[in-house]
């Protein structure tokens, strides 16, 4: 039997781990997030940007096109979070704790030569908080109180109330970040061609806390072999952290006043997690829970950045108006992400409109289409937040009152597109956001 018990309570705290590998801002592939800028969430659009210094991230290449200086930008997005797991027999199970994210950019460029500077979030970048439990607190305890019956009925027979609730249970990730640092040179080789060299180096830490109880409406008698069916908690407290570095490639290309286009690539980052065990339960046999489900203090995991190409194109068709359009492909496959089997390659395609109406004012609308290539029944791996296709759009405005600034302001919104898996489990979310960038020139 207590082979039996280390086995059934590694199976429910098991997928719990998986929880600190969650990802909670919109836009990007299954780990990457390409939302890092005020003006990327005001256009959705920046891979063939030539203007702010948030390019540093999306097209350093394009930074030879900006008039010589040195420009700081701070940023500062707020996003709203409604997530929902929908299970059979228990209803919608859902979360609405909001994230904030900075980021922080600088360009520097004289004639041919420039560099740029930039602290972001490549990835995560949010917290989570399921205060009655979702999709898989539910399927796991169920599947834990199906493992106790079978020894029970095994042993005893089948006259005897065992394991028929689930009762609380709540996950919540009190942290799911990873900072990246961007570093690099750009070079314009004539008028036309420009290209960029550089690097990041990511740090990620997550932070998980979560327990699930199942109980039994009435207790088992004694008997010989010592079987109980008391109500069962169990809880635990983990931190993972992992540091990788990426190379970074641009090009730019603008042959008149009118065209540019662009295309930058950030290789794969390996991202390796070392497991710390902060809080742990002790079963039965005196084990523990942490080293029984496969993850002791000190244990390894892969989750890699896949490595992404983005590429745009931007033509202004008129003096003051000026469209983009863009298209982003995350490398999954040749990534090492434990979390998931079989998920192929996501991409980002949208176009944005920019119109400027003197040298104060411009607007913006924008929007794009996101795919994901993973297959439903994959959802339960990660349900706190399943990675879904969706439909954004955005909007905003710029505001300099002098030539040194540029104020930012952009609003989006992000309808995912909800799917249910075999089991009849759905899984939907939406997403929305506000944003500020305040950028300076000094030179």
């Amino acid at each position: 039997m207590k082979g039996r018990f280390v086995k059934a309570a590694g199976t429910i705290l098991a997928v719990l781990l998986s929880l600190v590998v969650v990802d909670a801002v919109m836009a990007g592939g299954i780990i990457n997030k390409n939302n890092q800028s005020a003006d990327y969430m005001r256009t959705l659009n920046r891979a063939a940007a030539t203007d702010y210094a948030d390019i540093a991230v999306y097209n350093p290449a394009g930074s030879m096109q900006m008039e010589d200086g040195f420009y700081g930008k701070v940023d500062v997005m707020y996003y709203g979070k409604d997530y929902t797991n929908t299970v059979p027999g228990y209803g919608e199970l859902s979360q609405d704790e909001p994230s904030i994210t900075p980021g922080v950019f600088s360009v520097y460029k004289k004639k041919k030569w420039g560099g740029f500077l930039a602290f972001t979030i490549p990835a995560g970048g949010g917290k989570l908080d399921y205060k009655d439990g979702n999709a898989r607190t539910v399927a796991l305890a169920e599947n834990v109180s199906n493992l106790f019956n079978a020894a029970f009925e095994t042993n005893l027979g089948t006259n005897y109330y065992n394991y028929n609730n689930v009762d609380d249970m709540a996950i919540e990730v009190k942290q799911s970040t990873v900072y990246g640092f961007t570093l690099g040179a750009s070079y314009a080789i004539n008028d036309a061609w420009s290209v960029a060299l550089g690097t990041r180096y990511s740090t990620g830490t997550r932070e998980f806390d979560g327990f699930a109880n199942i109980s039994a409406d009435n207790p088992l008698p004694s008997n010989p072999y010592g079987i109980t069916n008391n109500p069962q908690e169990l809880s635990i407290n983990l931190e993972e952290d992992a540091a990788g570095w990426a190379g970074i490639l641009g090009v730019n290309f603008a042959p008149n006043e009118k065209l540019n286009a662009a295309l930058t690539y950030i290789s794969n980052t390996k991202m390796e997690y070392d497991m710390d065990v902060k809080r742990d339960t002790t079963l039965p046999d005196g084990s523990s829970l942490a080293a029984a489900i496969g993850f002791p203090d000190g244990s390894k995991r892969r989750i890699d950045i896949p490595a992404q190409l983005g590429t745009g194109v931007s033509y202004r068709f008129l003096p003051p108006l000026k469209v983009d359009l863009t298209y982003t492909y995350y490398f999954e496959k040749d990534a090492d992400i434990d979390t998931y089997a079989d998920e192929g390659n996501s991409w980002d395609l949208g176009i944005a409109g920019e119109y400027t109406f003197n040298p104060r004012w411009k607007a913006s609308l924008g929007y794009m289409l996101t795919r994901v290539d993973l297959d439903d029944d994959e959802q339960i791996s990660e349900p706190e937040e399943p990675k879904l296709g969706a439909h954004a759009v955005a909007a905003g405005a710029v505001w300099s009152p002098t030539q040194s600034w540029a104020i930012s302001l952009g609003g989006a919104y992000i309808m995912y597109d909800g799917v249910e898996d075999s089991q009849g489990r759905e899984y939907d979310k939406t997403v929305w956001n506000v944003s500020l960038g305040l950028q300076y020139k000094f030179l």
